[in-house]
């Protein structure tokens, strides 16, 4: 039913249930019963349309407070999971669910300090998980808490804000990358050291959540 000029019109009894309202004989009126295109939200709308900067994180490794400090960057490692295949008759395998999580490892760049304090700190705690020149170090006998350490890394948003925490469970140090000296240097650089950890898995919180 069409609305007839003259008489008065009831909006807000005719735009019940529709979200967004109606700006009656206004820009972007539609009539009578219909929905404002203009004012009704879309849902399918992001919150916020900002992109994820690579500068938007903060590392914090337990026990490498000296690599936290100068830490340059940090990666979000991937995650796989393989399928499970079913052997048939035909020429192609049936997949399913249920097979075994991979985690990449997580990858670390710092600025290695005056004093190699930081670089230290990665290389002193490889040496003590391992048997490098002899059996008496204490994973000869088992392994404790002390070999692993639990790292956090920070996401933020535009405003520097913390939105999420990944936490990587039981981390150690895998690999350690060399320093390269130059005497022929016109310019004193920084020297940017690599550090690789493996963990048991990592998790992904909300900030308070």
């Amino acid at each position: 039913m069409g609305y007839e000029s003259g008489k008065s019109f009831n909006y807000g009894s005719s735009v019940e249930g529709f979200a967004g309202g109606y700006t009656g004989a206004y820009p972007g009126y539609t009539g009578p019963g219909l929905p404002d295109i203009t004012r009704v939200r879309n849902s399918r709308q992001p919150d916020t349309n900002n992109y994820l900067s690579s500068n938007y994180f903060k590392l914090e490794i337990t026990r490498l407070p000296t690599v936290t400090y100068f830490c340059q960057s940090a990666s979000l490692p991937s995650i796989t999971l393989t399928p499970i295949e079913q052997p048939t008759t035909l020429g192609i395998r049936q997949k399913w669910i249920g097979g075994a999580y991979s985690y990449e490892d997580l990858s670390v760049s710092f600025v290695v300090d005056e004093n190699l304090k930081n670089w230290l700190e990665v290389y002193e705690w490889m040496e003590s998980i391992g048997n490098l020149t002899d059996n008496q170090t204490a994973i000869a006998g088992y392994q404790n808490d002390d070999f692993f350490s639990d790292i956090t890394l920070m996401i933020t948003n535009s405003a520097y804000t913390p939105k999420h925490y990944v936490q990587f469970k039981n981390a150690f140090p895998i690999a350690l990358s060399g320093i390269q000296f130059e005497s022929t240097a016109s310019d004193s650089e920084p020297i940017i050291a690599n550090a690789t950890f493996t963990y048991t898995s990592y998790k992904i919180k909300d900030v308070g959540s």
